[in-house]
């Protein structure tokens, strides 16, 4: 069938490559064998703003960064879901929760998210945030006294992985990894870092593989790791499930039954299974026991390995030689605030921190492109016209039932249209400068407009717990370390797979 409808998508008329690497993967294999987005980034330089390529079997994907194209598929992401595909390999990493989820179950799972992630509830989870950026702080600095220097070189990588899993440990669930000081020894944080090591096979194989049901049935060690790994997530996931709710209801009284105010443990799981079960919503709403399980998984990747990145990124930027004005700028104004735990309200209102953060996350996504596809035959209008391969100008693009849409989030993040000339730099002044960008605001990101956390009904949830806890550990690190770069500096680049 894949050889045969791609001949009838409506896709095959826009703009794109002709040729391809073979039969079996389309061009899959030349964009995930390149260094990340380079394939796409080409492609955009020579078609335009949207084209479309083959993937397996010759199946069409389409590609865009026009911003009315970005805008309507994140506003109307209900009518863009994930793939199937996508859904069952996000089902067997992070279970059947909110990255899972869709349309109405979707819907019913972040309402009762919600009050896990308001900013009411981000803010008593600060002392937390605190606690560990200067735990991490104090490590450091111990190790370069221990070393009679003035500086030391650290695998900032490392260290800042650690904190943010005990972060995310305390903070939501109120488990004690303790990484910081015992290493990656308990056996979900073992379990977890299997899970993400870094693949042996080629990448080319684990995405056939993922997108072909039939090779399943032979299992590569990959697969046997991840199985391993899940089994014992799901098992410690049920414990601390029963744990947590055991503890609801024994603060609960048994006469007005569990509210949402019930006092249980401020971690977000207690807040999360308060909401579940909460008096004032109907038996149809809650979540299952599977769907809370699914919830543990997710804010263990996305409460942990996207913020270390982040912020590992962020300190690579400032180690540069040309952003040393940066650093110690940004040193100024974190020293200027005369307690060493600011809280909130106090930290937001540090200009040039906020302008850091958010040029960081302009910059440094972690999330390099996100993929929907189109949930039934429609239209999806651009801002900016395209010739096809007819050479009919179209302001929209019609798109088949089925086909697979990909946004390229660190591209839109970084394009010259939309950021200006200097869009490649690392510039925090353009936060500071008005209309500098004054394109970027017709991209429809949560947060600022940046796509970094996405936007519409599938923003990312726990943003602002993200953004609280990027800025705590800046504040702590950044107050009393400046980072430089070894000699020789290491030549480091980002790899999707």
């Amino acid at each position: 069938m894949w050889l045969i409808d791609p001949q009838f998508s409506p896709l095959k008329d826009v703009p794109g490559p002709d040729s391809y690497d073979n039969i079996l993967l389309g061009d899959i294999g030349k964009v995930v064998r390149s260094r990340l987005s380079s394939v796409y980034e080409g492609w955009f330089a020579k078609y335009g703003h949207t084209f479309s390529f083959r993937s397996l079997f010759l199946s069409r994907i389409l590609c865009t960064k026009d911003p009315k194209a970005v805008a309507h598929i994140l506003n109307h992401a209900y009518d863009f879901p994930k793939s199937p595909d996508t859904r069952k390999f996000l089902a067997k990493m992070f279970g059947e929760g909110l990255l899972f989820a869709e349309g109405g179950d979707h819907k019913r799972q972040r309402k009762i998210l919600n009050p896990c992630f308001s900013s009411a509830h981000i803010r008593e989870l600060t002392p937390v945030f605190y606690d560990k950026a200067y735990e991490l702080r104090d490590i450091w600095l111990r190790q370069i006294e221990e070393g009679r220097l003035e500086s030391k070189e650290i695998d900032v990588f490392v260290w800042l992985a650690r904190a943010t899993l005990d972060i995310i440990g305390l903070a939501g669930f109120d488990y004690a990894f303790d990484t910081l000081n015992q290493g990656e020894t308990d056996e979900l944080v073992r379990a977890f870092m299997d899970l993400f090591a870094p693949m042996q096979n080629p990448p080319t194989l684990a995405f056939v593989v993922a997108m072909i049901p039939l090779l399943r049935l032979f299992p590569n060690e990959r697969a046997k790791v991840t199985a391993r790994s899940t089994a014992v997530m799901t098992r410690v996931g049920a414990r601390l499930l029963q744990e947590k709710r055991a503890a609801v209801l024994a603060s609960a009284s048994s006469a007005d039954g569990v509210e949402k105010k019930s006092v249980a443990g401020n971690d977000l799981l207690s807040v999360l299974i308060k909401a579940n079960m909460a008096t004032d919503i109907k038996d149809s709403e809650r979540m299952t026991n599977v769907e809370v399980i699914g919830q543990i998984y997710t804010l263990l990747i996305a409460g942990h390995e996207t913020t270390s990145t982040t912020l590992t990124w962020l300190l690579y930027d400032l180690a540069h030689l040309e952003n040393q004005r940066v650093q110690a700028k940004l040193r100024e104004e974190l020293q200027s605030v005369t307690t060493d735990r600011p809280t909130m309200d106090e930290l937001n209102a540090l200009p040039y921190l906020d302008a850091v953060v958010r040029e960081n996350l302009r910059l440094n996504s972690a999330l390099d492109g996100t993929s929907r596809c189109a949930g039934r035959d429609t239209s999806i209008p651009v801002s900016t016209p395209y010739i096809d391969k007819k050479g009919v100008e179209r302001m929209e693009i019609r798109i088949g039932a089925g086909e697979e849409i990909i946004l390229p989030i660190s591209l839109i993040n970084r394009d010259k249209e939309l950021w200006g000339e200097d869009a490649d730099e690392f510039k925090p002044e353009r936060w500071l400068e008005g209309n500098a960008h004054s394109r970027s605001s017709e991209i429809p990101g949560v947060f600022s407009s940046v796509l970094t956390f996405l936007g519409g009904p599938r923003a990312c949830i726990g943003y602002r717990f993200a953004l609280l806890e990027l800025k705590v550990l800046i504040f702590a690190l950044l107050r009393d370390i400046s980072v430089e770069l070894p000699d020789p500096a290491p030549e480091i680049e980002k790899k999707s797979l």
